[in-house]
């Protein structure tokens, strides 16, 4: 077998349908398998997945173990020599594994692909990414970018996100990696600390410290319905709860791999940034940054 996608699925039955449904309309020339994953979905049977892809290999967990831990269930039943986890809520609309897969395979030294992300009314999503640092939030709080730096040193949200790049970290909803990097994890698994939010970047950082790159092709996309199952609740409110969720990770890992001194400074620093944005919304993300800054001297790891 060459390539295990793997999707998690959680009460997201229309959306996970349309994926599969692509994945079988536009990849060609591979030899592939669907590992499906329900994380306890109540939405529906998740026995109807079978009934309308018979071939797909369908895992029902008793529980929501999470978005990491539910992709490792299916890990340990894929029998590819490449792994691409591949979100619920992608739509491919061209053959993009095919062309993720043959740049993963031209360079050994390569670990994981990710393709340029659209919305469905085709505004392109920041996927390609340099890791959070202090250099990079003095850059930002000084507005060093606007008259410095070249338009794609700081990726992001500055990077057109239009030219294949090495990157420090793309997101996790379709990550296309090898049998051998999943292998040289502990337990031949991915990370799974963070129930969700924030294990891409863990997962690239550790990647890259094992020596392989991470790369952004710009020359294939696919849409990605991001927050299409959020119901009626405001946006912003989805996104200061998820912020605050992402903070909680990004705080255990950086005090990990950093310390306690330089996740303070990145912190205060990422807080005067948005506080100088003076926006009613920057205001508020501020204060969550300033309000989590005094936990962090007490914090408990993960």
């Amino acid at each position: 077998m060459e390539l295990s996608i793997i999707i998690v699925n959680y009460n997201t039955f229309k959306l996970t349908k349309k994926c599969i449904e692509s994945v079988y309309q536009y990849t060609e020339g591979i030899d592939f398998e669907i590992i499906l994953v329900d994380n306890a979905s109540i939405e529906c049977n998740a026995d109807l997945f079978n009934t309308s892809f018979p071939a797909i290999q369908l895992i029902k967990s008793p529980v929501n173990v999470g978005f990491a831990k539910g992709n490792n269930l299916g890990i340990a039943h894929a029998q590819g020599n490449y792994i691409l986890l591949l979100n619920s809520d992608i739509e491919l609309t061209e053959n993009s594994i095919q062309i993720c897969l043959n740049k993963l395979k031209s360079d050994k030294n390569i670990g994981v692909v990710s393709p340029m992300l659209i919305y469905p009314n085709g505004k392109i999503q920041f996927v390609a990414n340099k890791f959070p640092s202090l250099s990079y939030e003095l850059i930002e709080l000084f507005r060093l970018n606007k008259f410095l730096l070249p338009k794609d040193f700081l990726l992001g949200y500055y990077f057109d996100q239009k030219e294949n790049k090495e990157v420090d970290w793309v997101w996790g909803a379709f990550f296309l990696t090898t049998r051998e990097v999943i292998d040289r994890f502990s337990n031949q698994e991915l990370p799974s600390k963070y129930f969700m939010y924030f294990e891409d970047v863990a997962w690239c950082h550790a990647v890259k410290k094992m020596g392989y790159s991470i790369q952004y092709i710009a020359s294939t996309k696919a849409i990605h319905h991001v927050s299409a199952s959020s119901n009626s609740i405001s946006t912003d409110i989805i996104n200061f709860k998820k912020l605050e969720k992402i903070i909680i990770n990004e705080t255990d890992f950086w005090i990990i791999e950093k310390g306690k001194v330089y996740t303070i400074l990145l912190f205060f620093l990422r807080a005067l940034k948005y506080f100088s944005l003076r926006t009613r919304k920057d205001l508020k993300i501020a204060k969550i940054y300033f309000n989590n800054i005094p936990q962090i001297l007490n914090y408990t790891r993960l």
